[in-house]
């Protein structure tokens, strides 16, 4: 269980003579690859969901998360990952055998829910392209439904998820959603619509509520028979006008308000930068579907891990980067990438039931990550957001945003 998480990248046989130091503190233990390949095939991935899940429940009991106006801010998002190009993954994916698998390599959707003001990934899965956004972002909130508290949680998404069904399952569930809506959806009754926010009716159709195939949320829709939403136009810079929908009625909460909420779901596509890039997680260690499953999950683990140390490293930062005309920062942060190596470096040491090692282990790590503190720079009134290119690869991340 510790191995795969443990794991760095490097060749099977050497990451077992690595771990076998570590664990045992021998390396002239005669392990064969085709053990660990074995061994590995008894270990369900659903256990890293599991253990993810636990840390996630105790994060979420700390009173100084941070939040927008009282909620928490989830954002839903999917991602192309690169696979293995071998037969036994295109199979296990679904992927199709009439294309020319030399060119196009074996990919896999994956799709998360993250706490952008946190950084926490709160839920996730890995599984074929052809599963739908939309109904990938109902399992995530049916997965984190007893984790954090969804009645204190707005769910924001981009043009992809515009699915009544997907509203209907939010509000079920009494939360909240800013989704930003295409050109064409609900375009009837946004038509007659006379000022830039405000609450509409759409009509739920006997055909639509028979294509629910939830029970329970097929009685809600049926109980309901109309989507009541707040649909709030915004003006963009080039003059077009974008559209958000949510079902937050309080007045309060003004068309800025979402239009910053709204903005603050690019902290989705930095993490699976860091996935990609600081996690490599596309490296995958095994040819079989239970492998690429363990090392996706255990990533997402060691990932929430890391972000906790660095969070917590945050707090014990006193130094504050000095100020000149060239460069404007605000503070100094923790350096993930780092943070992401210690926790692999020391991860067996974090996971062990002894806690003076443990606390050991992060008083090593948090030393360490004082001396390599990254500054931040300070966000000023015309700094507008435009998207990070991560190159050719990252295609699926890099989305207009406002």
């Amino acid at each position: 269980m510790k191995y795969v998480p443990w794991n760095r990248g490097r060749t099977t046989a050497l990451e077992a003579l690595y771990f076998m130091e570590e664990f045992w503190g021998e390396m002239d233990m005669d392990v064969s690859k085709q053990a660990i390949s074995e061994r590995r095939m008894i270990i369900d991935p659903q256990a890293y969901i599991d253990i993810n899940g636990d840390l996630l429940k105790r994060i979420y009991t700390e009173p100084e998360l941070k939040t927008f106006k009282g909620y928490y801010l989830a954002a839903h998002d999917g991602s192309i990952f690169d696979l293995p190009n071998y037969p036994t993954i295109r199979e296990d994916f679904g992927i199709e055998d009439n294309i020319d698998h030399s060119k196009h390599t074996a990919t896999a959707r994956v799709s998360t829910m993250v706490d952008v003001l946190n950084e926490f990934i709160l839920s996730s899965t890995i599984t074929s392209r052809k599963s739908g956004e939309p109904n990938l972002a109902i399992d995530h909130l049916e997965d984190v439904k007893n984790k954090i508290n969804l009645q204190k949680t707005i769910s924001i998404c981009d043009r992809g998820y515009g699915s009544k069904k997907l509203m209907l399952k939010i509000m079920q569930l009494n939360s909240y959603f800013v989704i930003r809506l295409k050109k064409d959806t609900f375009i009837d009754q946004r038509y007659k619509m006379t000022t830039d926010d405000e609450i509409i009716e759409v009509p739920l159709t006997k055909s639509f509520i028979k294509t629910i195939q939830d029970e329970k949320l097929r009685n809600y829709a049926n109980k309901e028979q109309k989507l009541k939403i707040r649909i709030i136009n915004i003006k963009l810079p080039t003059g077009e006008i974008e559209t958000l929908t949510t079902n937050v009625f309080d007045k309060t909460m003004t068309i800025q308000d979402f239009k910053e909420i709204y903005n603050k779901r690019w902290t989705i596509e930095t993490n699976y930068d860091k996935l990609k890039n600081k996690l490599e997680t596309e490296n995958f260690s095994g040819r079989r579907k239970i492998i690429i499953e363990q090392d996706f999950y255990s990533d997402v683990y060691v990932f929430n891990i890391a972000t906790v140390i660095k969070h917590d490293a945050n707090q014990q930062i006193t130094r504050q980067p000095q100020k000149n005309n060239k460069h404007q920062y605000k503070e100094y942060s923790t350096n993930f990438n780092i943070a992401v190596g210690l926790v692999k470096k020391e991860l067996l040491n974090l996971l062990t039931p002894d806690e003076e090692k443990q606390q050991q282990a992060i008083q090593k790590i948090f030393k360490i990550l004082q001396k390599n503190l990254i500054p931040i720079k300070e966000e000023t009134k015309t700094t507008t957001r435009e998207p990070v290119d991560y190159g050719h690869k990252f295609n699926d991340n890099n989305k207009r945003s406002f």
